[in-house]
Formats: C-alpha cells, structure tokens, sequence
C-alpha cells in the first residue's frame, strides 16, 4: 500500500512540478537555450556564471571559475544550482550553445516541494486525501515563488521540508546517512541551505542526546557532517576565498519584521499577495524576511486555536524541540533592530566579537523559513486533529480561501506574460563588432555590482567571449578585487592595454583619465547606450557623433582660491583613476572619497601658474598602528621633494608647486606605498586598500 501511494505522489509531483512550470515561465521559455526571460540582474549574472564555467576547461577545485570576475571564485559563489552545474559540464560537448538547466530546476523545486510537504503531512495524519489536498498550501507558498522569481538556488525549499520530514519520521533506515546526504546536497545548492541545515541538526541530535543520554553518539554523528560537509566543500571550490570574506554587510538590515507573516507585500512596487490585507510599511531590506502566511493559513491558525484554547494550558502536545528551534531561528531573523511595521522596538549595536560570526548570515530574513514552514505544519495538522468530522471540506474551503487570497501574486507569476529581455539593439553594427574582433570585455572599474552590467550582460549572454571582470557573486575576495583594480591602474596609467580587450567605461572619473592618457592615440572612444567604450587601434571608426561626445569630456579648471569637494563619479570633477566610496566599516558616508591601492590620480586644468600651494583636507588616514602613513606626491610624473610636503591629521600641504604646473591639464598622483584594509584592523570586514580619505582640495 505504501509503495502504491509513493509511485502515486511521484506521479501526481511530477505533473504538477510541470504544470507549474510551464505557467511560471510560459512555454515559449522552457528550452535549455532560452534566455530571454533571464531580465533580473541575478538570473542574468547567474547564468553567465554557469556559461563561462561550461565554457571552461575541468580545474581544481572542480568550482574554479576564474574566466567569470577574472579574481579567484567558484561556482559555489554564484546562484547556478552548483551540483546541476557540475553534472552539465560532465556532459558539456553534447550540450546546445548557450545551454543552462534552469527550467529543469525550476520544476525540480516545484515537485519536491509537493512530494515533501505531502509525506510530512501524511505520516502526521495517515489521512491520503486530507494530506493531497494541505500540501498545496505549501507548493503555492509566497516566499518560494518570490524567491524563484528573484534567486533560482534559492528555491530549493524543499530541503528545509526534507529535513523536517526526516526528524518527523524517525523509524527511517539509514536515517543519519539521509541527514548527512542532504546536508552535503544542500552546500551544491546554496550555502544559506546548509546553515539552515546544520543549525536545524544540532538542535535535532541536541534534544535526542537529552532523551538518549548517548553523548558519544551526538559527537560522533556531528563531526562526521562537518568532516564529509567541509571535503565536498573543499572540492567544490567554498575554500577559494579567505575565511573572512564570507563575512559581509547586512546582518540587522536584510531582516525579518515582526509582522512578516502578515504583511503581504515585500516591496511597494511589487504586486501584493493578498487581497484581503493591506501592505503593512517595512524597511527595503526586510523583503529578505518576506514570509506571508495567506489568509487561508491564518484562519486555520485562528481555528485551531480557539478549539483548543480551554485544553491549551494542559496540553502535553507541545514540541519542545520545534519551539525552541522557532525561538532561535526567530532571534536571528529578526535580529539586533527590531520592527514592528514601521516602529522600531529595539535597536542596539553588536560588539564586534559577535557582529563577526552573525556577517556571514547578512540576509538573516532567510532564517525565517524554517519557522514559516513549521507553521503551515502544525497548523494543517492542528486542523485535522481539531476537527473530528467534515475536515476534508473545511480544508477545501481554506485553500480556497488562500488561492482567493493569492490570486494577486499568482496572476502575476503565472498567468501573465513575461516580459522578455530587449536585445534588439544588439543588432547594430557597433555591438556586433565587439563580439567578432575582441576575445575579451572588461569594465575600467571592477565591481560586484556594475552599474553597465544590464547592458553588457546582453552582450555577453548572446556572444562568447573568452572572460570578463563583469561579474555578481554572493562572496568573492574583496582584497584581491582591490589589488586588482590598483594593478590595472598602474598597468593602463602606464599606457600597458590588452589590444584583444574591448573596455567599458561605467564613471566621469576612469574617463577623465582615460582621455589624459589616449586622447590622441590609435584607439577609439565610442558612446553607445549611454556608455563609453574603448577599443584599441579603433580610433578610425569613430563616427562624427562619437568625436562630438568625446569632445564634451572636459578637465576641470582651477583658479586661485578655489575649493573643490571630492565626489565620486563627478561629471564636473578633478579625480582619475584610483577612488573608492568614502563608507567605513558600518559607517555609511556619501561625501568625499577613498584612495584605493598604491595609486590615486586627481585631473585638472589651470589656466595661469599663480597656484603655489595645494591643501588637501581629509577625514581620516587609515596606517598601521604607531606608523606613519608613507605618502609620495608626483605633480605631472615629477616627485615632489619632501620639504614641499607637510602631514598632519586633518590636512596634506604641498607647498613651492608652481614649478611643477603647466599650463592646461596637470596630474596629481598621490601614491602610497602601503595601503591598509579596515579588515586588517578588525574594524570591519572590509577588505578594499586604503589610504587617505579626502574631503576637498583648496588651490592657494
């Protein structure tokens, strides 16, 4: 009877995985070749991941994926599903061009979601019927459609129901083999899965140690998952970057709400998912903790309790284990700023020592689904041990109450058409020549987060290209992303160019320089899509309106007594090549900026040579302690001498320059022989070389 009605689940998951799917992206967009429905900046930067490791040869670890970011990373890093990844590069050269599995997962999340829920609740009530019908509560749950819509590694929730399943049934065979494969399964998915995972097994064999007072089982059980868990992770590529930069920003920002389970909508813009309930107002970063429960559940919830509310205080029914579980997972979500809609409850700073560890959980929101899911189970199971007679149509009436309620969402996920990513300008000769005449594309300015990675994204999706450093990972090594961009400035400074590279230039600052070192070159400067771009030994085929634009790039002119604030990305300023943002630690700054790596330029005209002196104001130095910072000045390639320089904490005074100016553009080079990182000095977790950060500039 039991392997009937396993064969039937399967059946019965598999249709609707499919039907599901076939809805969710719409047909025109379930082959392994489309991509056009890839328009959110994730999917796009998820899928050029798994395209340039498809289009790379084996390495070790088997994650190494250098060509996508041009810094050390792994598949793991990125959304690509990494165990799917892994499988299709075993079969690469049977594969279409452009391949990726993402439809294939996509299904997978939606049947195991199904086949999961489904045998939690039929173990609970042994009812067939009751159960097919409650585990549709799960499959049409918010939080994993949103996150399908927005993070596809991300919709395997079905791990979190596996494990729940697991603990639920305990008379399975090779039930600790069964945890430790799902474990390891989940770290070739996504990291957030496997700390669910973990913490959901420590408090699992925590509370069968109390019971079982078998303690060198609950050590023994545990530290073969964490030596089997850290191999696969080894092998895959999690050990490619540093400890330390797991840790990231967003720990008590990207959080949960207190009224998450009623707040039907996780952003203003998007389509609620209720219409019976009214948004309730929360901060941007609590969409992470998006996790509304649908009027349906709620009913059932408010049911429930008031059946049992006499025999509540006398109930032995109460799971400690999951209880406690809840409460933890709770904290975590919720975090050190707690909100209560748009009122905040509690808000305290961390010590360091415990901020640390909590950074490598920054979307703490996602912690949230564990309890979310162990609501929709003990509230359907609360129903059906609640209600003696006619349970199966009252349960009818709840889902459909919640698909009432839903119907919002559902119709915009799917029943509605998707709108496909614009390619079409593509098509111009200008792109089509990037993609046949150059193996490489690069942005002038590395960054996790490229503001012309919408656009080149394109690019990069329909044509091949041998690497690029337009990238978007979860993790990545932020300091060798920073020697990176400090060695590219040296090399390109020094006039050192890839001819086989064609090069994006996303910010006034990197163009300003670039002009001062190419401007009257053989290479080209074109604007396209309101982006410039550089391609070597292509100045001949810039048309006129190119050569227009390029002449509306000027150099700022100074005069005596001007004082000019520092701005990144200044249409109107003086910084070149080598700035960062001016935030510190968990300080968020918008004026002024950092010098980065060993070379910083500043740009600017001069139309008479009465300048004498220059005051640079800063805000602070970042030096190794009871160390001063080491500081040369070269005024237009000339070292400044060191009487002409004067250091104190608040201002750099370079004194006697007039000799060293020229009439029209001069460049200010401030180098630093040893830049330090906030990581270095435990003041948090950043990772970018600095120096100097610089207020203003006053011209005496």
């Amino acid at each position: 009877m039991t392997q009937r009605i396993d064969t039937q689940l399967i059946i019965i998951s598999i249709f609707l995985g499919l039907i599901l799917t076939i809805f969710f992206l719409d047909f025109s967009n379930i082959g392994f070749s489309d991509t056009e429905w890839l328009k959110s900046y994730d999917l796009k930067s998820d899928y050029l991941a798994l395209k340039f490791f498809l289009n790379d040869k084996w390495r070790f670890p088997l994650g190494y994926n250098p060509n996508y970011g041009e810094i050390p990373n792994s598949i793991v890093f990125s959304g690509a599903v990494p165990i799917l990844s892994f499988l299709s590069k075993v079969f690469r050269n049977f594969l279409p061009e452009n391949f990726h599995f993402f439809s294939i997962w996509i299904f997978l999340c939606f049947s195991l979601q199904y086949f999961f829920s489904f045998k939690i609740l039929n173990f609970l009530t042994k009812d067939y019927f009751f159960s097919l019908i409650s585990a549709f509560f799960f499959l049409i749950s918010p939080i994993l459609i949103y996150r399908l819509n927005l993070h596809l590694s991300l919709g395997a929730h079905w791990l979190i129901l596996s494990a729940f399943y697991l603990d639920i049934c305990q008379s399975q065979k090779n039930i600790f083999y069964k945890k430790l494969f799902i474990i390891v399964l989940s770290s070739l998915i996504h990291f957030y899965f496997t700390i669910i995972l973990l913490i959901m097994n420590l408090f699992f064999s925590f509370f069968n140690y109390v019971e079982t007072k078998n303690l060198k089982k609950f050590l023994k059980e545990n530290l073969i998952i964490l030596i089997v868990l850290c191999f696969f992770m080894y092998v895959s590529g999690y050990f490619q970057l540093p400890a330390t930069d797991a840790l990231g920003y967003g720990y008590g920002y990207f959080k949960s709400n207190l009224l998450t389970f009623v707040d039907p909508n996780y952003s203003n813009s998007e389509t609620s998912w209720s219409i019976f309930i009214s948004d309730i107002y929360n901060s941007p970063g609590e969409k992470e903790g998006f996790s509304y429960l649908g009027l349906g559940i709620l009913l059932i919830i408010l049911i429930v309790f008031f059946l049992n509310f006499r025999n509540f205080k006398g109930s032995k029914s109460i799971n400690y284990k999951y209880f406690f579980l809840s409460i933890f997972f709770l904290t975590l979500s919720f975090t050190n700023n707690i909100n209560l809609g748009s009122y905040s409850i509690i808000n305290f700073e961390l010590p360091k020592i415990i901020f640390g560890p909590l950074s490598i959980i920054r979307a703490s929101g996602r912690l949230i689904w564990p309890v979310y899911y162990l609501i929709l189970i003990f509230s359907i199971y609360g129903l059906y041990k609640s209600i003696p007679s006619k349970k199966n149509y009252i349960l009818i009436i709840l889902l459909s109450i919640q698909v009432v309620d839903f119907s919002g969402g559902l119709k915009n996920n799917f029943f509605s058409e998707r709108i496909l990513d614009d390619r079409k300008f593509l098509k111009n000769y200008f792109w089509s020549n990037i993609s046949a005449n150059f193996e490489n594309i690069s942005n002038t300015q590395i960054s996790n987060r490229s503001s012309s990675f919408p656009i080149i994204s394109s690019l990069l999706i329909e044509n091949k290209f041998n690497k690029t450093n337009f990238f978007r990972l979860g993790r990545y090594n932020r300091e060798i992303a920073s020697n990176y961009r400090s060695n590219f400035y040296k090399e390109i400074s020094n006039e050192k160019i890839n001819i086989r590279t064609a090069y994006v230039i996303e910010n006034y600052d990197h163009l300003r320089n670039m002009k001062f070192l190419f401007e009257n070159s053989e290479h080209g400067f074109f604007y396209k899509n309101n982006l410039w771009f550089f391609l070597p030994n292509y100045k001949k085929f810039m048309k006129d309106e190119d050569i227009l634009e390029f002449k509306t790039i000027k150099y700022k002119n100074i005069n005596v007594g001007d004082k000019i604030k520092v701005n990144l990305n200044d249409n109107n300023g003086i910084l070149g090549f080598g700035w960062s943002h001016p935030s510190y630690g968990s300080q968020i700054d918008s004026s002024g900026a950092w010098t980065e790596g060993n070379f910083s330029n500043l740009i600017f005209n001069i139309s008479d040579k009465n300048i004498d002196k220059i005051i640079i104001n800063i805000k602070k130095i970042l030096q190794e302690k009871n160390k001063n910072i080491k500081l040369n000045f070269l005024l237009n390639d000339i070292s400044l001498p060191n009487q002409n320089i004067k250091i104190d904490s608040n201002k750099i005074q370079l004194s006697s320059i007039k000799n060293y100016l020229e009439l029209g553009t001069n460049k200010l080079v401030i180098e630093i022989n040893s830049p330090q990182t906030a990581l270095s000095k435990l003041e948090s977790v950043d990772a970018r070389l600095l120096g100097v950060l610089i207020n203003s500039l006053e011209f005496k």
